[in-house]
């Protein structure tokens, strides 16, 4: 903006400069003038321009001047360090990756967790395997196989029914998503499988006094399964989590 008002000041000098300054151009003849009075035009119009720089540096100063002081930017804030986000009440994360969880907290079982009443489900051990359920007979419909250099270790559940009336369980509709932490390990969900028998997923009828073997799978690094010495469970829906040492 200031270069432009300055480009057009002087065009505006320049322009008296010509009106004072003798010309001749297109058959028009201006006044002779002596050489005393040619150097006094061109003394008055080197004034003019003088006078212009002057009055042109003193309004700009002045507006520099009557600017309001811009106030010194405040320094940037040092960036805080993102907090990690923060595990549940009951689990604490170590620099190795293991669980370390607080003695505090008590542990909750299956049915408390889920709102189911009239039945106790049991932890009834684990197996290691290569492929489940084995075959044995040809009313087999779905089976898994452990991933190359891997083994299926498959967590066993006794649902007792405890009432004098046949339960029918649908744990599918509950929601509920089950970690397993073997040896101290960060928590792993547990696959997600087609087996009838699958406790997240199950739905039938347990006779009053019956019972069925519900299962939780996972894998583990081949040569891993017989140094298994700690086995948790962390459950999780909607609205909390718990969790619950089975070994």
């Amino acid at each position: 903006m200031n270069n432009i008002m300055k480009k057009w000041h002087r065009l505006g000098i320049i322009g008296i400069m010509a009106a004072v300054l003798p010309v001749s151009a297109c058959g028009v003849s201006g006044p002779e003038l002596t050489e005393e009075q040619n150097a006094q035009v061109v003394e008055y119009a080197a004034g003019l321009m003088l006078k212009y720089d002057e009055n042109y540096h003193s309004r700009l100063e002045e507006e520099i001047e009557e600017e309001p002081a811009e106030e010194p930017a405040e320094p940037m804030e040092q960036l805080k360090e993102e907090e990690p986000e923060e595990a549940p009440a009951d689990v604490e994360t170590s620099e190795e990756g293991t669980v370390q969880e607080s003695e505090e907290e008590a542990d909750k079982s299956i049915e408390e967790f889920c709102g189911i009443e009239g039945v106790v489900i049991s932890y009834a051990g684990y197996e290691a395997k290569d492929v489940y359920p084995e075959a044995t007979g040809d009313d087999l419909v779905f089976a898994m196989n452990a991933s190359a250099g891997c083994k299926l270790i498959v967590l066993n559940f006794n649902v007792q029914n405890t009432g004098s009336q046949d339960l029918n369980l649908d744990m599918l509709s509950l929601g509920t998503k089950f970690k397993i932490s073997l040896n101290g390990a960060s928590p792993k969900y547990a696959l997600t499988t087609m087996l009838e028998n699958d406790l997240a997923s199950y739905i039938g009828t347990i006779p009053a006094g019956g019972s069925e073997n519900l299962v939780l799978i996972c894998e583990i690094p081949e040569g891993e399964e017989g140094s298994i010495e700690t086995v948790k469970l962390f459950m999780r829906n909607a609205s909390e989590e718990a969790r619950l040492t089975l070994n």
